[in-house]
């Protein structure tokens, strides 16, 4: 899996190829009915390589986002994502720009495993993300016990976490979640291919929706997992035993998280949710 992460990154050669994928992206993604969608990238991991100025790269990615949102009718955003195993220095950077970009940037995303990078070393440029009004969310209980969730809201009190799913251990970390308001960006398949779950079987999205958390239905890395977000449905449905139902409120909760401008999202809902 690493291997497709080089072999992706070492393609990256230019803002014209940086656009070419965004469009690849979008038109992939309306062809499984998508209409919300957040894109990530986390700019010093993809445009170092070939050492791409990441004001022109971002301006090939909205120009394929434009095209996309005109001929698809979608409503996207895009999220910088800073990887921890990049270290502090690279998350001031990428905050930096993120805020000097906030016309188009709309969030940050503390990504990449926690066990060796733990939420104390990226916690100031984090919080200046929030005090220049980024959204933020953060990695967490993937690979981690409930504890390091707590933490991580106590600490940076980010707008969702992406996984999060380690905190069905924890009752006392589950009422924090909700009471927080919290929503949690759960990825089925992505969580057992990183033996995250032991089974997919074993999975707690549904114990966590019972549960009053707001879970959302996400694919992760869809290309290098090999998934898709109708996969993602299929498995919450087919293997642990959501109804049409609940998969319909985990959308509305993601709608309602979306960073998405309420405009933007709230055009798309209507025309193509409130049926």
């Amino acid at each position: 899996m690493l291997d497709a992460f080089a072999i992706f990154q070492n393609s990256i050669t230019s803002p014209k190829v940086v656009e070419r994928i965004a469009w690849e992206l979008f038109e992939d993604s309306a062809r499984q009915n998508i209409k919300f969608f957040e894109v990530r990238f986390s700019p010093d991991w993809a445009f170092h390589g070939h050492n791409l100025d990441w004001d022109e790269a971002l301006e090939g990615i909205l120009r394929a986002k434009e095209r996309a949102e005109r001929e698809f009718d979608m409503a996207i955003g895009l999220i910088a994502i800073t990887s921890r195993s990049l270290g502090a220095e690279s998350c001031v950077r990428t905050v930096d720009w993120a805020i000097r970009q906030k016309e188009h940037i709309l969030g940050i995303d503390l990504a990449d495993s926690e066990t060796t990078h733990p939420i104390r070393e990226f916690i100031q440029p984090v919080r200046k993300a929030k005090e220049a009004g980024l959204k933020v969310t953060i990695h967490t209980g993937e690979d981690t016990p409930a504890s390091a969730v707590v933490e991580t809201i106590e600490l940076a009190d980010p707008d969702r976490i992406g996984h999060g799913i380690h905190i069905i251990e924890d009752l006392s970390a589950v009422e924090l979640v909700k009471e927080r308001g919290v929503t949690l960006e759960v990825n089925p398949w992505s969580n057992y291919l990183t033996n995250s779950v032991p089974t997919i079987e074993e999975h707690p999205l549904k114990k966590l929706f019972d549960l009053g958390v707001k879970v959302t239905i996400n694919s992760d890395d869809p290309e290098v997992l090999e998934t898709n977000l109708n996969n993602e449905y299929r498995i919450a449905h087919e293997i642990l035993g959501m109804n049409m139902e609940d998969i319909a409120t985990c959308n509305r909760y993601a709608f309602e998280a979306s960073f998405i401008p309420d405009e933007a999202k709230k055009r798309i809902w209507d025309k193509y949710f409130l049926k």
